[in-house]
C-alpha cells in the first residue's frame, strides 16, 4: 500500500520514537511510505532562511532502521514566532492536497492536529482517501498557551468524529476520544511496541561506560529520553544522596536532551552531584540497546499531569526488552499494559524512588527475576512488527 503519514514535528531531528519507528517498519514490510512533517525545531536549527516557502523533499530516509526507506516532504514556512505555525498550516495543507492529487495514496496516518489536522482531513475528503488518526497524547494538553486549549478541543472533537478510525496507544486515551462522542466501534487500542531483535539482552559494555567516566563495577541507573520539565529528575536528584549512602559509586546516567536539561545540570552542580550524575546527551538510536544493557536499573520518574496520565512511553518496552528492571511512577495509561513485577516493573511514588533504586541495587536476584519477566512480556505481546501489522489491518478495514 501507499501510505501518507502527517505530523507536526521534525522527522529528521526529533528524538526517535513511534513517529519514526512505525513508518519505517511499514516501509520494511513492503509499503510505500511518505511523511509530511513540520520543522518544530527551527528556532534552534540556525537556519538563516526566514521565509523559504518551497517544499523540501528528502528521499530514502531512515532514522530507526538502516533497511528502511521513507520519503520526507517538508513544506516551507515563515520562520518567525507565531507566523511559523500559521504559515505551516497553510503550506502543509497545500502540500497534502498536491500529494493526494498526484500520488493517490491508499490511506493517511495522521498524528498531528492543531497545525496540520483539519486541512489534512479536508484534503482527504476531497480525494476519497481514508484517514486513521493515531492518538498518542491528549493534544489539548500539549499546546504552549492556555488560550489555545479550547480551540484545540474543538478541533479534537471535529477530527475524531470524522476520521475513519482512531487508534489510541492506551485505554485512557480511548476514553478521552470517546468523551467527544465518537462511536466506540471506530476507536481501537494499539499500544506502543519494541523491536525485540534490536532491543534484547546482552553483556555489559564497559567501553560504552568508560566514555562517560563510569567504572566497570559502578552501579548504573539509566534515564533515557526527552528531558521534560515533568520528567521528575529534579526530585530524583534531591533524593539521590540516599542512594549514594548505600552505594557510593552509583551513577545516574541521563541519555537524551530537552527543555529542562540546562536547569537540571545547574541543579546537579548545586547539589554536589556532578561526579555521580552524568548527562550523556542525545545518542544514536543504534547505540541505545548497548547503553541499556550496560546499566543495572532503568527509571521513568514522570510526574503525573494532564500529559503523562494517559501515555505509554516506548522507552519502558525498550528497557524491559533488554532485560532490565524498571522503577517508575504509576502512570494510569501505562498500568493496564505493564501492571507490576510480573511484567518487570516496580512502581513507587517519587518520594520513595531513591529507596526503591537502592533496594534493587542490593538484590541482584530480584533484578534478574524482573529482567526475565520484562523479556517475556515484550517478546510475547509488544513486538513492533506485530503492532504494525495490526495497524495495516485497521487501514484495510477503513478503505
Amino acid at each position: 500500500m501507499k501510505i501518507l503519514v502527517v505530523h507536526e514535528v521534525n522527522y529528521l531531528k526529533k528524538i526517535i520514537y513511534e513517529f519514526q519507528i512505525l513508518p519505517e517498519i511499514l516501509s520494511m514490510l513492503g509499503h510505500d511510505v511518505t511523511v509530511i512533517d513540520y520543522d518544530d525545531s527551527w528556532k534552534t536549527a540556525g537556519n538563516g532562511d526566514r521565509s523559504g516557502l518551497r517544499t523540501r523533499i528528502h528521499v530514502s530516509v531512515h532514522r530507526a532502521y538502516a533497511g528502511a526507506s521513507v520519503t520526507v516532504r517538508r513544506p516551507g514556512m515563515i520562520r518567525l514566532p507565531v507566523l511559523s505555525r500559521v504559515s505551516a498550516a497553510i503550506t502543509s495543507g497545500i502540500e497534502t492536497y498536491r500529494f493526494l492529487r498526484s500520488q493517490s495514496p491508499d490511506a493517511i496516518l495522521l498524528y498531528g492536529l492543531p497545525t496540520v489536522g483539519v486541512q489534512t482531513y479536508l484534503a482527504a475528503q476531497k480525494f476519497g482517501v481514508p484517514v486513521i488518526f493515531r492518538s498518542i497524547d491528549v493534544l489539548n494538553q500539549l499546546v504552549p498557551w492556555r488560550a489555545l486549549v479550547p480551540p484545540t478541543r474543538l478541533m479534537e472533537r471535529y477530527i475524531y468524529n470524522r476520521v475513519n478510525a482512531v487508534a489510541t496507544v492506551t485505554l485512557h486515551l480511548k476514553k478521552h476520544i470517546l468523551s467527544y462522542g465518537v462511536p466506540e466501534s471506530r476507536v481501537r487500542v494499539l499500544p506502543s511496541g519494541v523491536d525485540t531483535t534490536m532491543f534484547s539482552p546482552g553483556p555489559r559494555n564497559t567501553a560504552v561506560l568508560e566514555k562517560w567516566g563510569i567504572g566497570a563495577a559502578d552501579p548504573v541507573i539509566l534515564f533515557m529520553g526527552t528531558i521534560y520539565t515533568f520528567s521528575g529528575l529534579d526530585r530524583v536528584f534531591s533524593e539521590f544522596p540516599r542512594v549514594l549512602a548505600r552505594h557510593p559509586a552509583a551513577k545516574l546516567l541521563i541519555v537524551g536532551c530537552g527543555d529542562d536539561e540546562e536547569r537540571l545540570k545547574t541543579l546537579a552542580a548545586q547539589l554536589g552531584l556532578t561526579r555521580n550524575v552524568i548527562f550523556g546527551g542525545l545518542q544514536s538510536y543504534a547505540d541505545l540497546p548497548g547503553i541499556i544493557r550496560s546499566c543495572d536499573v532503568c527509571i521513568n520518574p514522570f510526574e503525573l499531569n494532564g500529559i503523562t496520565n494517559d501515555i505509554l512511553p516506548t522507552k519502558l518496552f525498550q528497557y524491559l526488552a533488554c532485560g532490565k528492571p524498571v522503577v517508575a511512577t504509576e502512570l494510569p495509561g501505562t498500568l493496564p499494559f505493564l501492571t507490576g513485577e510480573q511484567h518487570g516493573m516496580i512502581y513507587c511514588p517519587l518520594e520513595s524512588f531513591a529507596d526503591c533504586i537502592a533496594d534493587l541495587l542490593d538484590d541482584s536476584q530480584r533484578r534478574e527475576r524482573l529482567g526475565r519477566s520484562g523479556i517475556q512480556t515484550t517478546t510475547s505481546k509488544y513486538e513492533w512488527t506485530r503492532i504494525a501489522e495490526q495497524m495495516i489491518s485497521l487501514i484495510q478495514e477503513s478503505r
